[in-house]
Order: structure tokens, then sequence, then C-alpha cells
């Protein structure tokens, strides 16, 4: 082998990344970057980490750790690197001390994660990271912020009394388990877009917090977005074939979503106005005052729409008057009590969101 081989391990996460250290013998991966590691070769791992941490190097780009990887209480004086790495075992950051940028970005952490109690004094990044297993970020003090972009938490994780700073952004991530924010301290949440949050009980939760969250800093619109997702995620808790839950969805999602979209109950009143409209002129038995027609008349499908109209909005001019001896008059009857009904709904909606 020659002595100038060096580690074949490439990623596109950094630019002209080139590892220095030698392969091991008959294979093109050095010992950080092998995947699966002998007994030995994984105890020669942890020495040469051992060795790499005490010369403050914090070099771990595309490493494999088989075994756990314990950084607890360490002290990172200089940028940490993870990018690409691979955690098979724990990933022990318990108290862990960054004081500058860390990055994990494209890290995956197979097992538990816990960064319990860490402290960040610069934003971290944790961009396109996956969390196979329990991720624990409890008493954790991003004191400028993080970095969430495109991230999966494919099992529980817990932010529980963690300090997120001014600069904290979660966009593009996927919470597949329970997430929990207890009395978490969301100092300025700059971004909270395009979450998915699978699990209903917490999705209500986490949009709680947001939303008031927004409430506090005067960002209403936002709040209210927030409020409307908090209702829905409440909603789906319900058994599914629960009439409270239908009646919800049905009523107060599909006509005014919860009070947070007003031009719903427009578009039902226009398609209620339309469908009878149409209904009217096939049935018939809708006859024209014989005071303003004194010879006969056919209903024709504008005069429907236009005696719907006044029948939904409750005008009701007399120029047009339903059968009375056929059941069409019940169905013109219901028209006016359900016009009336969302013309209040939608004023009630409307000036919700502009006093705001």
């Amino acid at each position: 082998m020659p002595k100038n081989k060096k580690c074949q391990f490439k990623t596109d996460l950094v630019k002209d990344y080139a590892c220095s250290e030698p392969p091991l013998e008959g294979l093109d991966y050095c010992i950080f970057h092998k995947r699966d590691k002998t007994e030995e070769e994984t105890k020669l791992f942890e020495e040469k980490i051992e060795k790499k941490l005490q010369n403050k190097d914090y070099n771990f780009i595309g490493y494999h750790f088989t075994g756990r990887a314990d950084f607890s209480n360490k002290v990172f004086t200089e940028m940490p690197k993870f990018n690409e790495a691979t955690f098979e075992g724990v990933a022990d950051f318990f108290k862990a001390n960054f004081n500058s940028f860390a990055h994990f970005v494209g890290t995956t952490f197979l097992s538990e994660a816990n960064f319990q109690e860490s402290t960040f004094e610069d934003i971290p990044s944790f961009l396109g990271c996956i969390f196979h297993d329990l991720t624990y970020f409890d008493h954790a003090n991003f004191k400028k912020g993080a970095y969430f972009f495109f991230s999966s938490f494919l099992d529980e994780v817990s932010f529980d009394q963690s300090i997120l700073g001014h600069r904290t952004i979660f966009a593009e991530i996927v919470f597949e388990k329970e997430v929990s924010l207890y009395r978490s301290n969301f100092e300025d949440l700059s971004i909270w877009s395009n979450v998915t949050l699978n699990h209903n009980a917490s999705a209500e939760k986490f949009y709680r917090i947001v939303k008031n969250c927004r409430q506090k800093e005067g960002d209403y619109t936002l709040a209210g977005e927030y409020y409307y997702k908090e209702r829905i995620a409440k909603r789906k808790q319900l058994p599914r074939l629960s009439f409270k839950r239908w009646s919800e969805y049905l009523l107060l999602d599909g006509l005014c979503g919860y009070g947070e979209r007003p031009l719903r109950a427009i578009r039902t009143g226009l398609g209620i106005v339309f469908g009878l409209a149409f209904l009217y002129w096939r049935v018939g038995h809708i006859y024209p005052s014989p005071e303003l027609f004194n010879e006969p008349h056919t209903l024709t499908f504008w005069d429907s729409l236009y005696f719907s109209v006044v029948t939904f909005t409750t005008l009701g001019f007399g120029d047009w008057r339903p059968d009375p001896s056929h059941w069409i008059r019940y169905v013109v009857m219901s028209e006016a009590f359900i016009g009336a009904f969302l013309m209040a709904l939608f004023i009630v909606t409307f000036a919700r969101r502009m006093m705001r």
C-alpha cells in the first residue's frame, strides 16, 4: 500500500473536504470513517477520539461512532464539526458547553441523543439531522438561538425547561411522536414554519405555546394561524367516528375555520344560494306576485337566483313566493334561517380578525 494513500471518505456538505488520516490496511477508510468496526477497532477509535479532544481537535466530519459517544461535561473551546457523522450508540452531550458555533449538519443519531443541560454560547446548526431514538434537550440553554432546518425526530423529543434564544428557527421539521415543551422559555420565536407534528396531543400543546408567544410579540395574525392549528390538533384527538369531532369539522371548521377563516362563510353561502337557485328552477312551484305580473310568467334560472338571494339575505320583497301547498316552502324557510346565521357568522369572524 502506498504510503501517501489517504482515507477515501467524501462529503458534499463541506467543500473540498479531504480526510488526512491513513486508511486501515486493505481498506479505503480510516478508523474514524469505517462503519463496521471490530471490538479491537472500536477500542482504538475511542483512544484516538480521546487524543483528539486533548489536542482540542474538534473535527468529526463523517465520523462513525459505533459505541457510546461520551462528550458529557466537555467544553468545546473551538468550533466542533459533526457534519454527516453517525452515532450508532448513545450520543451523550450532557452538560456539554459549546463556546462557538456547533455544526451538526446531516448528522444521524441512531440511538438516544442527550443534550440535557448543555449550553450553546453561539447558534448551533442542526440542519438535516435525523433523530431515530429519544432526544433530550431538557434544561439546555441556547443563548443566541438554534437552527433546526429539515430535521426529523422519529421518536419522542423533549425541550422541557430549555431556553431558546431570539434566533431559534424551526423550519421544515417533522416530529413523528410526542414533543414536550414544558415550561420552556421562548425569548423570541423567529421562525416556526412548515412544522409537521404527527402526534396530536403534542401538536395541541406546541401550537398553544407558539400562539401565546406570538401574542406577546403583538403578531396577532400569526397567533391566529397557530390557534387554528391548535384547534385542529385538539379535534383530531377525539374518536374518529364521534359526533363531536364531525360536528366541529363541519360547523366550526368548515363554516369559519374556528373564527380564523371568515371567507369560508361566504363560500358556503354562495354555494347555498346557487345550489338552491338551481333547485327552485328545476322543481318550480315558485310563483310571481300577480300584482307585478299580469300575464303568465315562466320561472327562469335568473328568476330563481334572484329569489334565492333575497331569501338568503332575508329581504323578502314579496315579488316571488313559494307555493304554500308544496314542500318547497320548507326549503325556502330553511334557506332564510341558514342565510341569517351565515351572515351573522361572517360579521362576527370578520370583525374579530379586524379588531386584532
